[in-house]
């Protein structure tokens, strides 16, 4: 009997022990705050001091860039100049600008090829490996150990940690396998409506690849900016890369005024680009161009008038005072048009090595085409059916210049009753069912729908930014699937954000309409179907805030916002609704026209009625007396706008 007991007493202990185990186990797991999140993470015990006689070690003939650059980093965040060494390996010439280390050296991070690393995974799939003696980073290739610097770097860098004597930080163990579900990973910058200079691209490359988002779109002309030089066109950047300055709302602008000089925008040099390609080289982030044809053309054309169905000379839009009187869309039947966008993809070819150029295609006002003779001429002689048959026309000759530069097209998705060409990539934007239907047509895709994915919707309440179009709020972007249901799933590419750049009007703008919402677009790309709970998300967003700030990166902390909704009572009447995308929030009100703090009423759940004579809400978020959310002023006018229609 006192046997039996003693050995259930015992195995309580043991089970108590090993549920201790494994919470202790999940509580390291989830302190490892890791964006994206790892495929694979295994709390070791101990931890690894990084201090300033730790080396980064690399095999032996290895090219030491990306290294250079890990070592730049560690540098900045911490202060030492570590060196980098190669380790001994027999029957290899030794690398005479580094130091020599054995294979057993301790307090070293160690990078080490191997063919067999995760090799069905691809390569950028990396293993990680931290304890007390050192760091391993294994990979069949660069990129696998860049990304594998990536992730160490966050470890380290999020809450960075001194030890005790104050002389290094420490690094908990930890065993991680990685890759990623998608290999199109990306970001798109609209440089033509606001132009944004080499600097400022390449640090917006440094904070992709910081978050392994490997491909960089950029939009690099449309009505409001040519971005790139083009010798044999010179023409396209001596005019049609500027335009008169305006400054404020993008909608409703002044034409530009008589004599009135365009001193407004900017471009890149076939220099700069090559530059920006090296840049992004090196952090292992791939530059797509993109040139917008046949609409989306008015600097184009403003740069050379004869390429449109009118020929009349136009100017470079200021905002976006839209009328028929301006001529965007580039004549689809004219051999100049043709020959012109040879001239230009010929050497957009030979500057960026990426295997896709994108060409636009969408959004083509065919109004122009309906009054130009010479494109009613070429319909009848094609026999097209159409001017938007005509559309498809031209983009199939515009995709066989493409693939005659030894380049693979890419474009918008366009429901066309030409359809598409069938070599040309397409991105679906406008939601989902164009990319479902191209993938399942057999071919590649890029998902960026666009009330999950585009980055220029606004993040918070409307009334408080002067975002266009629709709201798209953090919590909306985490809930992106590329792959809906019914798709083929091997001809999805990725996906990306889209930031359009009308309200876009500078570098902190840039930024902040970008993160948090990337690190959704981060995880939902490179997790592999890893993806964690929305709460867990939150709480490593939230931990990256600090490090970001460090950086001077700005970052969107909207989604502490309260969210404000008008709905009908049992009587018709108006009720206000209050919620919060964070949990765990309190959310404070008043109606009385005073600023409310964490001392007036807190919103229980019940909507509120509006007390008579009331001219508006003011609303407030707090953490444990601690302001989070921006004070929203609405009017009760406002609300009522807002009332859903009878």
């Amino acid at each position: 009997m006192f046997k039996m007991l003693f050995k259930l007493a015992s195995l309580k202990a043991v089970l108590a022990a090993a549920l201790l185990s494994v919470l202790f186990f999940n509580a390291r797991a989830q302190s490892l705050n890791l964006i994206p999140k790892p495929v694979r993470l295994e709390p070791g015990e101990g931890n690894f001091v990084l201090n300033a006689r730790t080396s980064i070690v690399l095999p032996a003939a290895t090219d030491t860039g990306f290294a250079s650059l890990f070592a730049a980093r560690l540098k900045l965040a911490t202060g030492f100049n570590l060196p980098l060494a190669v380790a001994r390996s027999l029957g290899r010439e030794p690398v005479a600008h580094l130091k020599h280390l054995k294979p057993g050296a301790r307090n070293v991070i160690r990078l080490v090829q191997d063919e067999n690393c995760l090799k069905s995974k691809g390569d950028e799939a990396y293993e990680l490996e931290i304890n007390s003696a050192g760091v391993t980073i294994r990979a069949a290739r660069s990129a696998g150990w860049f990304y594998g610097m990536q992730t160490f770097m966050q470890l380290l860098s999020v809450g960075l940690v001194q030890n005790q004597k104050g002389d290094g930080y420490v690094i908990p163990a930890v065993f991680i396998e990685d890759y990623p579900r998608f290999k199109w990973r990306g970001l798109m910058v609209d440089v033509s409506r606001h132009f944004f200079n080499k600097d400022v691209i390449k640090r917006y490359i440094d904070q992709m690849a910081k978050y392994k988002l490997n491909t960089l779109h950029l939009h690099l002309t449309d009505n409001q900016g040519w971005r790139v030089a083009i010798s044999s066109l010179p023409k396209l950047t001596d005019v049609g890369a500027w335009r008169v300055p305006r400054t404020g709302y993008w909608r409703g602008q002044k034409a530009p005024e008589p004599n009135e000089k365009a001193t407004s925008g900017g471009f890149y040099t076939q220099e700069d680009i090559r530059e920006l390609v090296a840049y992004g080289q090196q952090r292992f982030v791939e530059i797509v161009p993109e040139i917008d044809v046949p609409g989306h053309s008015l600097a184009m054309i403003a740069a050379y008038p004869e390429l449109s169905c009118t020929k009349k000379p136009q100017q470079v839009l200021a905002g976006d005072p839209w009328n028929a009187s301006r001529t965007n869309v580039l004549c689809a039947a004219s051999d100049s048009v043709f020959i012109a966008l040879d001239k230009v993809i010929g050497e957009i070819a030979q500057l960026f090595p990426s295997k896709y150029i994108h060409i636009g295609g969408d959004e083509v006002s065919r109004a122009y085409w309906d009054k130009c003779p010479v494109c009613q001429q070429k319909i009848k002689d094609e026999h097209l059916g159409s001017a938007e048959e005509l559309q498809s026309y031209f983009l199939k000759r515009v995709a066989q210049i493409v693939l005659s530069k030894g380049k693979k097209p890419m474009g918008w998705y366009e429901n066309l009753p030409g359809g598409l060409p069938d070599e040309m990539a397409v991105m679906s934007w406008k939601d989902s069912k164009g990319g479902l239907l191209s993938a399942n047509k057999g071919q590649q895709v890029v998902m960026t729908p666009a009330f999950f994915t585009y980055l220029d919707f606004y993040q918070g309440d409307p009334y408080l930014e002067n975002a266009i179009f629709t709201v798209n709020r953090l919590s909306t972007t985490f809930q992106f699937d590329p792959l809906p249901e019914g798709i083929n799933a091997k001809n999805v590419l990725g996906g990306q954000g889209s930031l359009w750049t009308e309200q876009v009007p500078n570098e902190r703008k840039l930024q902040s309409m970008t993160w948090p919402r990337a690190f959704a677009l981060s995880e939902v790309l490179w997790s592999a179907g890893n993806k964690s709970d929305w709460n867990n998300f939150i709480r490593r967003v939230e931990s990256h805030l600090p490090l970001l700030d460090r950086e001077q990166v700005a970052c969107s902390r909207y989604f502490y916002d309260a969210i404000v909704t008008a709905t009908p009572g049992l009587n018709k009447e108006m009720l206000v609704k209050l919620s919060t995308e964070v949990e765990g929030l309190d959310i404070h009100y008043s109606f009385d026209d005073t600023d409310p703090d964490q001392y007036y009423p807190v919103y229980k759940g019940t909507p509120l009625s509006i007390p008579k004579g009331a001219q508006s809400i003011r609303v407030v978020t707090y953490r444990k007396g601690q302001q989070l959310g921006r004070l929203l002023k609405l009017p009760v006018t406002e609300l009522q706008r807002r009332m859903p229609a009878k």
